[in-house]
């Protein structure tokens, strides 16, 4: 590009010039060849300074919004954060947000389409001793069974399955065990915290709870061997263990990511009990969060502890730092089953001399690596 010399010389651009140097700019931009690469830190290039814009990636304005949400959480609670998040259009202002927060929900028993005792029965007269389990005793039972309903627990003709409530239990739980570890794990830094977040709320934490605790044994289902024999083994491998949750644990297959192995070791149903049970409770309290994060804390408390103090790093990065294994991921490819769409990932590394390949599968690219990490991470410590 070219300029008169007189404005070379005065460093004022004219009109003509400026509108010449926009379309330039516009024509790369579109072509995805940009006039000129972003510099490190994301400061202003020269073109950017001579058209009064500059360029910021998607991920820092999202990161900013997300800032800005996580700061009128921690000033004004869930109600200012809601606002804010109303005020941004993220929600709709006519949805009222904020009222969904205590407002109940409509059961079969505040229906009179079913009575105590017949959710009891289809409970198998158990819900005394899963409330002593948990220490929360339910004001609503439906909301009991449903959370423990399989869906192929066909005898239950008065609530859906777990699926919709352990939708709910898994945000509840996501959002309070970040809240807590990020006002009581101040030392640790933003990889760290999401370290631990990962090695609190996943598949394999929440069904050990759940043997731990004995709540398998209350989930309603149909006769399934698979699926009973999947869950006495996790069962009885966790009994072995003195039900201890530590860094290997981890490293287990849950179901959903290893359905390119030929077992399971970590059935997803049981994670899935906990998660709903959690939504069954943030429900039948009307959304107090207090009494949903005493339950948790009860039960958690130690790995929280233990964990804060002793981050368990994830399986890709363990696998990665592990010099003599010389891991490397290859291309992500979508496994050929059109009815579930799922990725898979191969990890290749070195073991007694010789070159091994895994596959991971996830529904997403992340998860199908961390998967891939799994199963590279159990051959290697066998």
């Amino acid at each position: 590009m070219e300029f008169p010399t007189s404005e070379a010389l005065s460093g004022k651009l004219s009109d003509r010039s400026m509108n010449l140097i926009q379309n330039r700019f516009i024509e790369a931009t579109s072509q995805l060849r940009p006039a000129e690469p972003e510099p490190e830190g994301g400061v202003q290039n020269e073109m950017q300074r001579y058209i009064g814009a500059q360029a910021v990636s998607d991920k820092s304005v999202a990161d900013c919004v997300e800032a800005l949400i996580g700061t009128y959480l921690l000033s004004g609670g869930v109600e200012a954060a809601g606002l804010l998040l109303e005020w941004l259009r993220i929600i709709p202002i006519q949805d009222n947000f904020l009222t969904y927060l205590s407002k109940g929900v409509d059961t079969v028993i505040k229906e009179g389409k079913a009575a105590e005792n017949d959710i009891n029965r289809l409970l198998n007269y158990t819900k005394a001793d899963i409330e002593s389990i948990i220490q929360y005793k339910f004001k609503d039972p439906s909301l009991l069974l449903e959370a423990l309903s399989h869906p192929s627990y066909i005898r239950n003709r008065y609530t859906r399955s777990y699926e919709r409530l352990e939708f709910l239990g898994d945000a509840i739980l996501d959002f309070l065990i970040t809240a807590h570890i990020y006002e009581n794990c101040g030392n640790l830094k933003p990889g760290e915290l999401t370290d631990l977040r990962s090695a609190l709320v996943n598949n394999v934490t929440f069904a050990a709870y759940v043997v731990k605790l004995g709540l398998h044994k209350f989930l309603c289902y149909e006769l399934n061997p698979p699926l009973e024999t999947a869950i006495i083994n996790f069962a009885e491998h966790q009994k072995q263990r003195n039900h201890d949750i530590s860094e290997d644990v981890l490293y287990l297959i849950d179901e959903e990511e290893c359905r390119i192995a030929e077992y399971i070791e970590v059935p997803k149903v049981l994670s899935d009990i906990f998660e709903s049970l959690i939504g069954a409770i943030y429900l039948d309290s009307h959304g107090d969060l207090a009494t949903v994060w005493r339950v948790v804390y009860r039960i958690m408390w130690k790995e929280i502890a233990e964990f804060s103090q002793c981050v368990p790093k994830q399986p890709v990065r363990v696998l990665l730092e592990m010099m003599y294994a010389c891991a490397s991921f290859g291309e992500a490819k979508a496994t050929p089953d059109n009815s579930i769409p799922k990725v898979m990932i191969p990890v290749s590394y070195t073991r007694d001399g010789h070159r091994h390949i895994n596959y991971g599968v996830g529904s997403n690219k992340a998860q199908a690596k961390r998967a891939a990490a799994k199963l590279a991470l159990k051959v290697l410590s066998t």
